[in-house]
């Protein structure tokens, strides 16, 4: 694929089918995306791929909390304010991923995605070090991102999301990673369930204008 179409396809999956997904396709993927920069080449990320029985086991997990009403307990939650400023606070109320399910009647739709890890046949984790600096949050950032283009390039679907990392002490215990890491985001990946109203185009959310988040100064 060229570039354009391969960010031209960057949307999430809402539910992936069962297809399992090729473990060396996915460590060719991630080993690729060492190439991202970071700051002073500090590397700091690490990726942690579950699959099959142990990510079942997650799942389960998981969803058990949920219904439970344990509250999410994010690792990043402890480094960063989760204080919103005006700006990204509008955008989340009026173009947020569940308003557009929300104005449609469907947010149960959005809710059980999420609840069920959106049925992705694999998820990688992704951790740096709990003692990092601000910068590396952005590191790891560039980090999914190569990982989500270059996931695309192979043919594989992609969702990043807040909620699979809900209950990072669940995840370490399944992905066994070690208590010095913070478990900052993950990524499903899979191929879409072409036939799941969630996965409408529908219901991709608008961007916020261009001029309002761009200036040139010359």
């Amino acid at each position: 694929m060229d570039f354009e179409e391969v960010f031209n396809k960057e949307r999430v999956t809402r539910k992936f089918t069962n297809r399992r997904v090729n473990e060396k396709l996915i460590a060719k993927i991630v080993e690729k995306a060492q190439q991202s920069p970071s700051l002073l080449n500090s590397q700091p990320w690490r990726a942690y791929t579950l699959m099959g029985e142990p990510l079942e086991e997650l799942r389960k997990a998981s969803k058990e909390n949920i219904e439970a009403g344990v509250k999410a307990n994010e690792d990043f939650a402890s480094m960063l304010s989760l204080n919103w400023d005006t700006f990204p606070s509008q955008n989340m109320a009026t173009m947020g991923a569940s308003q557009t399910y929300f104005f449609r009647n469907k947010l149960s739709l959005f809710t059980k995605a999420n609840n069920e890890m959106f049925n992705a046949p694999a998820i990688v984790f992704l951790t740096i070090p709990k003692t990092s600096p601000a910068w590396s949050v952005f590191d790891l950032g560039i980090f999914a991102q190569s990982i989500m283009l270059l996931a695309i390039d192979n043919g594989l679907s992609i969702m990043p999301a807040h909620s699979l990392v809900s209950y990072p002490t669940l995840v370490r215990k399944y992905a066994r990673i070690p208590e010095g890491e913070m478990v900052g985001m993950a990524i499903g990946l899979g191929y879409p369930d072409k036939s799941a109203e969630v996965n409408d185009p529908k219901y991709v959310p608008d961007r916020v204008p261009f001029e309002r988040i761009y200036k040139l100064t010359k």
